[in-house]
C-alpha cells in the first residue's frame, strides 16, 4: 500500500511514517461511523483539497479500539451509475470491495472509500452513484499515433483490464490493479498542499470507460499532452454518492451517456 500514498504526494516508507499519518487522520479527518453486529468501525476523512483524501478506519470491538486501516483517496469529479453491483467488506480490516457494471457494460471492482458516510439503506437500490478513480503507481506517455498531431488512436489500442492476481490469494482477497491506456481528453497539475509534491490529474478514454487518473508527476515518463496516449498501472477506487452529494457535486452531463437520450427530453408532447 505503500507505493499507493506516492500517488497523491506522500512518502511512506515505514511502519512509523504509515502511524504518523494514520494519527493525522485521525485528529483532522471528519468523523463518520458505521455499526455491525458485534463491531463499529470509526471512519476519518481528511480533505486536503483538489480532491485529495486520507482515509483512517477505526475498528472498535468488545471495547478494544484499533487502526485497521489508513488508506489514500482521491473524490472523483464525475458521477456514473452501476447495476449488478456486489458489496463485500472485510470488516476487520476496515475495507470494503464493491463490484458492479457501469452503463456502457464494463465491469469494475473498486475499494469503497466511504463506506462509513453511508446511510445503509442506500445498499438497497438497484443501482449506486459512483465516483471513480484511479491511483496511479506510474504511467507512461506516448507519441501521437504514426506522429500525426491530432490523430485519434485506433479503438484497439485502447484498453482497461484488471491486473490479474498472483501469490497468496488470501493476503489479496480482491485484487482492484487495472492496466489502462487511453486517450488523454484533459489534464491539470494539482499539488499535495501538505507535502508540495507535484501531481497529474489525467481524464483518460480508454474506450468502453472514461475514467479519472491522479498520478505523481515524478513517476510520469513521456509527454504527456491532450489528444495523446498514456499507459499506467492504477489502483481502483471509488466513493459512493448519495443524493445530497449528487446534487452539490453536479457539473454537467454523464460523459459515458449517450448524446441520443438528451434529444428525447426535448420532444414536444403534442
Amino acid at each position: 500500500m505503500s507505493e499507493i500514498f506516492k500517488a497523491i504526494g506522500f512518502e511512506i516508507t515505514d511502519e512509523e511514517s504509515y502511524d504518523a499519518l494514520a494519527v493525522q487522520a485521525e485528529d483532522s479527518g471528519e468523523r463518520s461511523a458505521v455499526h455491525r453486529e458485534d463491531l463499529t468501525l470509526h471512519g476519518r476523512c481528511w480533505r486536503l483539497g483538489e480532491g485529495i483524501e486520507i482515509w483512517s478506519v477505526l475498528c472498535e470491538k468488545e471495547n478494544d479500539l484499533f487502526y485497521a486501516d489508513c488508506r489514500p483517496a482521491f473524490r472523483s469529479r464525475y458521477a456514473r451509475t452501476i447495476r449488478s453491483w456486489e458489496l463485500v467488506e472485510y470488516e476487520e480490516d476496515g475495507e470494503a470491495i464493491v463490484k458492479g457494471v457501469t452503463a456502457s457494460g464494463i465491469e469494475v471492482v473498486f475499494e469503497l472509500q466511504n463506506l462509513t458516510e453511508l446511510d445503509p439503506r442506500l445498499f438497497r437500490e438497484h443501482d449506486l452513484q459512483i465516483g471513480l478513480a484511479g491511483l496511479a503507481y506510474s504511467a507512461r506517455g506516448e507519441t501521437t499515433p504514426q506522429g500525426r498531431r491530432g490523430a485519434e488512436p485506433p479503438t484497439d489500442s485502447l484498453r482497461f483490464d484488471r491486473v490479474p492476481q498472483t501469490g497468496d490469494e488470501t493476503e489479496a482477497p480482491c485484487d482492484n490493479d487495472y492496466e489502462i491506456r487511453g486517450r488523454i481528453i484533459a489534464m491539470k497539475e494539482l499539488r499535495n498542499p501538505i507535502t508540495g509534491v507535484r501531481l497529474v490529474w489525467l481524464f483518460l478514454d480508454a474506450g468502453g470507460i472514461r475514467l479519472e487518473v491522479i498520478v505523481n508527476a515524478a513517476e510520469v515518463t513521456g509527454p504527456l499532452k491532450l489528444g495523446s496516449l498514456v499507459e499506467a498501472t492504477i489502483w481502483l477506487q471509488g466513493h459512493v454518492l448519495d443524493a445530497n452529494e449528487l446534487t452539490a457535486r453536479f457539473e454537467g452531463v454523464d460523459p459515458e451517456h449517450p448524446r441520443s437520450d438528451y434529444w428525447l427530453l426535448l420532444r414536444r408532447a403534442n
